[in-house]
């Protein structure tokens, strides 16, 4: 195991190890807020804390960029902790125990908190050099990213002056990310009678092993929904009632499994073990490893009637779920989708929650609308809450140009200008700051969110050369 410290660039490994050292999960950044404050005062740099809990730190452009318009540079001081099942670690109060073989860095049984301590390491060991060219400095580091981008809600744009603002908060090297979706949720229930049917004949149909996957990243991959499969299986039984449907577990993710428990008058386990053959012989080229299975159950639930049941399969069959536009500027990117990600037939209602995206506030209205009406038809209620703002493509983007000639000049080859339809902090800036101009990117971080996320050490090197060139040509 190589040493730590013998990593270069010096200051931005140094940094990064100096904040692995501080608990900093979503919720828990008081002391990491503390230390950007210590930080900045021991280098005589104005810093201020936003009724947000954000840091804003601020530095006077170097010689000949004195009179040059201020960039802001930000990232996020949060991580998301999770530990392997053996680790005993309470990282609420224990820092991470770093490791690297020279090629990658990680953190023993952790998570490394790459997203987006690289970015803080960056943007300290920036401010603590005198020997990089730059214009003004304006660094903001959000809070709480993580678990709902609240720290960017709140941001007071009264604290900075930049139009040009630099997110390092991507996970991909090469890839200049000028999007995101912004998003809704929606919490649907419809009413249901009492259950009353009472049959013997009862089953338990499920549909399991299909890949899921983050509702705005993989929904435009093809990838079957779980309620969709089984409402396609009952569609083709006949004289059946609905005890319960469930499946799915968050609104953000596509469902990768759902079950039904149906009651019939008579026993019919031979039809329904031959539909299950076929399903099972069907090539699902999108999640090759679906598996539908049948069994009959011993109890007897009590069943819900003609008219309920009818309700439960029209919703199934007609929620809309999945890709609703394409991006007419980017070429292969989702730009409005909807995700019904939890479904339940409990408590005599039909509850579902339904997750909105899109790339453009007009597009995130749209399908609005859409789910509204067709809830409306259903005679169902639709509650709206966390509403998040997207960031528009601007066709006109001069920062974007100037990243991307820098990377050509840099390392011979064209970066990847994408957009991402998930939430970033950049839909809040975007809105909190008219005429922004903005671009995220950042190093290679593989396994986001998990104990084995790593870092790679030299495309965190790559990255901070072309920081520093970027800034350079920001004058």
């Amino acid at each position: 195991m190589k040493t730590f410290t013998n990593l270069k660039p010096e200051k931005v490994f140094y940094f990064f190890s100096e904040i692995s050292k501080i608990p900093h999960g979503s919720g828990n950044t008081e002391q990491i807020s503390r230390y950007l404050l210590d930080f900045a005062k021991s280098r005589s740099l104005k810093a201020v804390k936003d009724n947000g809990g954000n840091i804003i730190i601020y530095a006077d452009g170097t010689e000949g960029y004195e009179n040059s318009d201020p960039v802001i540079i930000q990232g996020h001081m949060d991580m998301v902790c999770e530990k392997s099942e053996s680790c005993t670690k309470d990282m609420s109060v224990e820092g991470l125990d770093l490791c690297t073989d020279g090629e990658y860095i990680w953190a023993e049984d952790t998570t490394l908190g790459g997203d987006d301590g690289i970015a803080i390491a960056y943007i300290l060991a920036l401010l603590d050099s005198d020997d990089i060219p730059h214009p003004p400095i304006e660094a903001v580091i959000t809070r709480d990213e993580e678990t709902g981008m609240n720290g960017a809600e709140e941001f007071d744009s009264s604290l900075v002056k930049g139009k040009k603002l630099l997110n390092i908060d991507s996970e991909e090297e090469g890839i200049l990310t000028v999007s995101c979706a912004g998003g809704i949720t929606g919490h649907c229930k419809i009413t249901l009678d009492t259950p009353c049917v009472n049959l013997e004949n009862i089953y338990e149909i499920s549909v399991a092993g299909l890949l899921g996957g983050h509702s705005g990243i993989d929904i435009g991959k093809g990838r079957q929904n779980a309620f969709k499969l089984i409402n396609d299986v009952l569609s083709k039984i006949s004289d059946f009632h609905i005890a319960d449907v469930k499946g799915g577990g968050k609104m953000n993710v596509i469902p990768n499994k759902a079950s039904v428990i149906i009651g019939t008058e008579t026993d019919v386990i031979t039809e329904l073990e031959k539909l299950v053959s076929e399903y099972n012989a069907v090539n699902f080229t999108s999640d090759p490893d679906i598996i539908f299975s049948i069994k009959k159950s011993d109890t007897t639930p009590l069943l819900y009637n003609r008219k309920n049941t009818d309700t439960i399969l029209k919703f199934l069959a007609n929620a809309p779920t999945g890709v609703i536009k394409w991006s007419e500027n980017i070429e292969g990117m989702v730009e409005s989708s909807l995700n019904l990600g939890v479904f339940s037939v409990t408590e005599e209602k039909i509850s579902a929650d339904f997750l909105i995206r899109s790339n453009s506030n007009d597009g995130k209205t749209s399908v609005v609308n859409q789910l509204e009406n067709f809830i409306n038809t259903m005679n169902g209620t639709l509650e709206l809450i966390s509403d998040y703002p997207a960031w528009t493509y601007r066709k006109d983007s001069p920062l974007r140009d100037l990243m991307a000639d820098t990377y050509r000049d840099m390392f011979g080859k064209e970066p990847v200008i994408a957009g991402i339809h998930a939430g970033l902090e950049c839909g809040f800036f975007t809105e909190k700051i008219p005429d922004s101009d903005i671009v995220s990117f950042g190093p290679d971080i593989e396994n986001i969110h998990t104990p084995a996320e790593r870092l790679n050490i030299a495309s965190v090197i790559r990255t901070w050369e072309y920081l520093i060139e970027v800034l350079k040509r920001c004058k």
